[in-house]
Order: C-alpha cells, then sequence, then structure tokens
C-alpha cells in the first residue's frame, strides 16, 4: 500500500486518535484508518530499531561504533531510496515497506548485539547496511 504522509496523520498521532484502529491496527475498516494503522506501525517498529541500536552501541569500541554509525546511515539512505518516492505531487512514502525494512533492521542489529554479548563483535557485519 502507497501511502502519503499528511499533516492529518502526524496530528492524529500526536494526539491519539480514538477510534478503532488504535487498538492493534491488524485491520481497519477504511482508508483513513489504513493510513493510522501503518503509520502507529512504523513508529512502533522505529522505537524498536531504536532500542535495538542503543543496546548494540553499548557493546562497542568507539571505532566500532564509527563503523555501526556509518552503515546505519548507508541502511537509512537505502530504506528510504526502496520505500519513498517524490513527484510532482509530493513526497509518498510505502509505511509498509518502510515496516518491513526497519523490523528486518531490528533484527540484524539484534544479531549483532547477540555476536558481542558473546565476545565476537565482527567490524566487517556492523558494515553491513543490509
Amino acid at each position: 500500500m502507497k501511502t502519503r504522509l499528511l499533516a492529518a496523520c502526524a496530528a492524529a498521532l500526536a494526539f491519539g486518535w480514538a477510534g478503532a484502529a488504535q487498538a492493534e491496527c491488524t485491520t481497519s475498516n477504511n482508508d483513513f484508518e489504513d493510513v493510522y494503522c501503518a503509520a502507529k506501525n512504523y513508529i512502533d517498529a522505529d522505537n524498536d530499531l531504536n532500542a535495538a541500536y542503543k543496546k548494540l552501541a553499548t557493546r562497542l569500541s568507539t571505532g566500532e561504533k564509527s563503523i555501526l554509525k556509518k552503515s546505519e546511515a548507508a541502511w537509512m539512505k537505502s530504506r528510504n531510496g526502496d520505500c519513498g518516492k517524490t513527484d510532482s505531487d509530493g513526497y509518498y512514502v510505502d509505511l509498509s515497506c518502510a515496516v518491513d525494512s526497519t523490523r528486518n533492521r531490528t533484527q540484524f542489529l539484534r544479531d549483532r548485539a547477540a555476536e558481542c554479548t558473546a565476545g565476537q563483535c565482527d567490524a566487517d557485519k556492523l558494515a553491513q547496511s543490509e
């Protein structure tokens, strides 16, 4: 589903839209609820990603943190290119794509944290953006 991000969507998220979509966001009744749910799912996935990144960063040396920061920037650029587009009407985001990409990256970061905890941090793996 290609979804255009609108100010109304941001406002709904910021102020907590009270509707059926607020619960689980597994089903919806209309396109507006689809947008709300997709945005909520993305925010949840992004929060998980940030937590995984912070957990991994605590296990890294200064040099390894620099490598991870560069790979994260490359991943974000790739995600934005794969999941977003600009045309004459504006910028569009495929939130399903963004959620999937973010969840995949979160798992990647968790795998790296597990390796580092086991004493096997690998700078080559940390440098991967996919």
